[in-house]
């Protein structure tokens, strides 16, 4: 287990780090840079690459480095960058004594993982928005019935073009969002309207103005994915340029919630003489309408081919590493004893691994409940695969491996 460093030996070790010129390693997914602290204050950092670049999205970095032969670690928030300057918040932590073999990596987004339990597999790869639905009967509602889908989506387009030229409902059962609307609601749960909607004032329902997205909400969004902040805002704007060329005045994206998940979406658009924006009760109309959908689909056996969906709707993937995986499960989720084992499979980008994980740590707070498997079986092909989708080609995953502990780079008490 890591040991965190308190704030008055942090503050010795960083200033040791900048005065030696100690090599720190900074981790960006797959791929290691190396730097020195230049400068630091009571409020920042500034490092210097010694021979890379910095990309141009930079959110966050984790670094390693070692001091008196112990390797240490922290992570921090970018808070501006030129091309080999990065200036980044004073960590709020600092580790050291690292047991663990292999650095653990954040949920990459294109790593799934599954596993077997008592005959059912349990899926930790959907992407879940901030949003919850329940996908309960949301009431009687005239003219939506929910146990006729057919009947259902005749009823939406006969009142969708009511307000809207064109009108469609999409889904990401055989696909996965790809275009920036698709993902900002995705990553959201909440409607987005470009150009944004600025009427707030005029809607009634709190509780539709909460699911409205604001641009204050998508530049968060963003750039806690490492976007810079005008990149966004250029975004934005190109968007909305583009559908005018297109002769299209506004459109709608508001999500299908199956519980947490974004399922799909409904999208409506404005055309041609249709210049005003959409009225308030356009968002009361979409937001009902998609409950009564999602409602629909799970009684109508959509997710059926999926049961784990509905039986471990909250399972999440935290990190992974070259050694096993933390994930966690809602109270209510599948008993997992400690020690037991399971069957995994790690879904790459482009294969699949299987394997065998033990449960080696349990534990829950509030509403979670966490578990932490250790790989037990792993063929070493396997092995060589993960490492490198994880840690790059030139990275074995353990910090010693990374190049700070060479004699050539560290300082020159340490040698």
């Amino acid at each position: 287990m890591a040991t965190e460093i308190k704030r008055i030996e942090k503050e010795f070790v960083l200033n040791n780090v900048r005065d030696q010129r100690i090599p720190v390693e900074v981790h960006l997914g797959a791929e290691r840079l190396q730097a020195f602290i230049e400068k630091l204050d009571e409020e920042r950092i500034w490092l210097r690459l010694t021979d890379d670049v910095f990309p141009d999205t930079l959110g966050q970095i984790t670094a390693f480095f070692r001091f008196r032969n112990n390797p240490m670690t922290f992570t921090s928030t970018v808070i501006s960058r030129s091309d080999d300057v990065a200036e980044i918040a004073q960590p709020s932590e600092l580790f050291r004594d690292l047991a663990r073999a292999f650095e653990r990596i954040k949920a990459p987004k294109d790593v799934r993982v599954s596993f077997l339990h008592k005959g059912r597999t349990v899926h930790l790869d959907y992407p879940d928005s901030d949003q919850y639905e329940p996908a309960e009967d949301p009431g009687a509602d005239p003219g939506f019935d929910p146990a006729r889908i057919t009947e259902l989506l005749t009823t939406f387009r006969e009142r969708a073009v009511e307000f809207a030229t064109e009108n469609k409902i999409v889904m990401f059962r055989e696909r996965r969002p790809t275009t920036f609307q698709e993902l900002i609601v995705a990553k959201s749960g909440k409607i987005l309207v470009l150009p944004l909607y600025g009427g707030e004032s005029q809607i009634r329902s709190q509780e539709t103005r909460d699911r409205l997205l604001t641009q204050d909400e998508i530049i968060a969004i963003e750039t806690g994915g490492g976007a810079d902040l005008f990149s966004v805002l250029e975004k934005i704007g190109s968007l909305v340029e583009a559908n005018q060329e297109r002769g299209l005045s506004h459109e709608l994206y508001c999500p299908i919630l199956y519980r947490q998940y974004v399922v799909g979406y409904l999208y409506l658009i404005r055309t041609g003489n249709e210049k005003t924006r959409f009225d308030p009760g356009v968002f009361d109309f979409v937001l009902q309408f998609a409950r009564i959908f999602a409602y629909s689909l799970k009684i109508n056996g959509y997710f059926k081919a999926e049961p784990q969906t509905a039986e471990f709707a909250g399972a999440e993937l935290i990190d992974i590493s070259g050694s096993g995986v933390l994930f966690g499960l809602p109270e209510d989720g599948p008993d997992i004893l400690l020690y037991s084992d399971l069957d995994l499979r790690i879904r790459l980008s482009d294969t699949t691994i299987p394997t065998r994980g033990r449960v080696m740590r349990k534990w829950n707070d509030a509403d979670r409940v966490y578990l932490a498997i250790q790989f037990i079986e792993l063929d070493p092909d396997d092995m060589e695969r993960l490492f490198i989708h994880l840690y790059g080609s030139d990275y074995r995953g353990d910090v010693d491996s990374a190049g700070v502990a060479d004699p050539r780079n560290l300082g020159r008490d340490e040698l």
